[in-house]
């Protein structure tokens, strides 16, 4: 970037190019937002708390408005990757029609959310993968150097160096380039695809007796009781958890959820500018992404009912979340561990478990990656330190940047690892839906407020009941992004609005302004006004 003296008056004229080169496709970009929604996370986080906190809920119908709710957000944010097909997330777009502070700090909220979740994917591979494979692979063999390694793997330190290494490698990954990281993420993606049909295939060809037959067997002389199945049912029932049918408001708490992975169907809106045939892929990417995951939810639900049981999902979960002193499985009722009891299988177990982590695995360097596009785009208009701009010209990958957020995400992994501050970690999406939510009613009016950009975009002249496509896609997205925002407030199990997480989001909100208005009067003694960026497309 460089400064010039025109008529007396400084402005700012953009570099042509960033450094960042357009190296994904169409497939490139359909893998990246279905690793982020991580079909086996997905199914993994729903099966758990989905039937252990909303015993009316539908989790199955939870899943389909969650898709379509997810379906109409996407809609809304393919026009605004269309119309400003450049990296940076929700930041590129809010920066060109809202106040810069204020677009500067829905950026900031959201990439915090995101770095955040690359600590708890890499805590969550340990917890809900690693450690329980270890504790199935014991209770099937019987080989307690098994259990010695899930115990230890679960000592907070522990936990925190196995996460730390896992960071420090979406580091490395990232660090090669997109072409070095869209290649691995391919060969991951089939791996752990392929985990989730093999997971399909297993339950498809099961039954609620086999599994019964297992459990009584496997955990009965543990809990001293012949028949564990139905004791768990009626230990959990006896404690509280309630009694199984159908409420609407459950069946759409319960959609929380599935809609919290299908959020990732979304975020090749961060990587805008490094796409080719921006139209179709994006669309094919988001869209594609949503289908696929919700499809593969509701199979998967559907055949975990009747495999596990509705009542046993629900009771088993519920007792070990609420230590209520309820009869339950040794180790968490994951779904790793309850496929190795229906299998008896070791081998299934370890199958299971390691397509578990890969799922996770796959957010880890897509969130990271999002977070590093957005303070670049920061630097690229001046609201951030100049080197978080600094691309490899050998890699063409902003090296400064990926540092730098890998030492947010090591310093949130400490905290969550260490400290009670973020019990409710699910409030940060809330806050990051809420951002979303906030960017597309901004896209609502962008075509009548900025027609000098929205004409240069290829879907300038599409209309929907004589309306910019834009604005009606964004409109159906905002709708969406605010149910889901109210949904989440008022739900405590999923996120809630508990005073002190509040307060955490609400300091990041504060931040947010004040880092704005700190650069902005860093530049202006540096003779930079940076507004004048926000009068253009951002650079390529």
């Amino acid at each position: 970037m460089s400064v010039t003296d025109v008529g007396g008056d400084k402005r700012i004229f953009l570099r042509k190019a960033s450094g960042l080169i357009r190296t994904a496709g169409l497939t490139d970009t359909f893998i990246y937002n279905l690793g982020v929604v991580s079909i086996g996370l997905g199914v993994g986080s729903m099966l758990y708390y989905g039937p252990a906190f909303y015993p009316q809920g539908n989790l199955v119908w939870g899943c389909i408005i969650a898709g379509v709710a997810m379906a109409m957000i996407s809609f809304g944010f393919i026009t605004w990757t269309i119309t400003l097909p450049r990296s940076g997330g929700i930041y590129v777009f809010g920066s060109r029609i809202l106040p810069p502070a204020l677009a500067l700090t829905m950026s900031l909220v959201e990439i915090t959310a995101w770095l955040f979740y690359c600590a708890i994917a890499a805590y969550w591979i340990v917890i809900l993968a690693l450690a329980p494979m270890f504790a199935g692979l014991n209770l099937l063999t019987g080989n307690e150097t098994f259990l010695t390694i899930s115990k230890t793997m679960l000592e907070p330190w522990a936990t925190f160096l196995i996460g730390a290494a896992i960071l420090l490698l979406s580091q490395v990954v990232l660090s090669y380039g997109m072409r070095f990281y869209l290649t691995l993420n391919k060969w991951v993606f089939i791996l752990a695809m392929a985990s989730t049909v093999f997971l399909i295939v297993v339950l498809a060809m099961s039954t609620r007796e086999q599994f019964v037959a297992n459990l009584n067997e496997l955990v009965g002389p543990s809990l001293g009781v012949p028949d564990a199945y139905n004791a768990i049912i009626a230990s959990g029932k006896e404690k509280g958890w309630g009694e199984a049918g159908f409420d609407l408001w459950q069946t759409m708490l319960m959609s929380n959820w599935p809609f919290l992975p299908l959020i990732g169907a979304a975020f090749s809106i961060a990587i805008g500018g490094e796409i080719k045939s921006v139209q179709r892929s994006q669309t094919v990417g988001m869209l594609g992404a949503v289908f696929v995951a919700t499809l593969a939810f509701v199979i998967t639900v559907w055949l975990a009912y009747r495999v596990f049981g509705f009542e046993f999902l629900g009771t088993a979960v519920f007792n070990t979340l609420t230590a209520n002193g309820g009869l339950t499985t040794p180790t968490d009722p994951s779904i790793a561990l309850l496929t190795g009891i229906l299998t008896k299988s070791p081998l299934i177990t370890v199958l299971t478990s390691l397509g578990l982590a890969l799922w996770m695995w796959m957010w880890i360097p897509a969130m990271h990656t999002f977070g590093v596009r957005a303070v670049v785009a920061w630097a690229f208009d001046q609201v951030a330190p100049a080197p978080l701009a600094t691309i490899s010209e050998k890699y063409h990958t902003p090296i400064v940047a990926i540092t730098v957020t890998t030492i947010v995400n090591l310093i949130f992994m400490a905290l969550f690892v260490f400290t009670p501050w973020f019990s409710k970690i699910v409030i940060l999406i809330e806050a990051a839906v809420l951002a979303w939510s906030v960017v597309l009613a901004a896209g609502m009016f962008f075509p009548y407020l900025r027609p000098e950009l929205y004409e240069k975009s290829p879907i300038a002249g599409k209309t929907i009941f004589g309306l910019p496509i834009m604005t009606v896609a964004c409109f159906l997205g905002f709708i969406a992004a605010q149910f889901y925002f109210w949904t989440l407030y008022f739900d405590p199990n999923a996120a809630g609005h508990d005073p002190t997480q509040v307060t955490i989001v609400a300091g990041v909100f504060v931040l947010g302004f004040a880092f704005y208005y700190i650069m902005k009067m860093i530049r202006r003694s540096q003779g930079i006004d940076v507004t004048l960026a926000f009068k253009e497309i951002p650079i390529e």
